[in-house]
């Protein structure tokens, strides 16, 4: 994906829950995007590793300190979507 490409609220959202179910081993339905990810067991490591997916995919630069502000994967499409527009 390159910045000229539009991505959808929900297409974001949904490719968030399935990159951290892939770090956390779980199955997407098993990640609510309400659910503030600490309680998911999201650590810093993971969350480095989620921005590096994140840079890749929307080729934008993310600020770790505010992606780890945002609590829940909602918040963090929120962000991400600020990022891009």
């Amino acid at each position: 994906m390159n910045g000229s490409e539009i991505i959808s609220r929900d297409e974001l959202q949904m490719w968030l829950v399935d990159r951290i179910a892939f770090y956390l081993d779980r199955p997407p339905d098993d990640i609510d995007p309400t659910v503030e990810l600490a309680r998911y067991g999201v650590d810093s490591v993971y969350a480095l590793s989620i921005v590096s997916d994140i840079e890749d995919r929307l080729q934008v630069e993310v600020d770790v300190a505010e992606a780890r502000r945002r609590g829940t994967v909602a918040s963090l499409t929120d962000y991400l979507l600020e990022l891009v527009a």
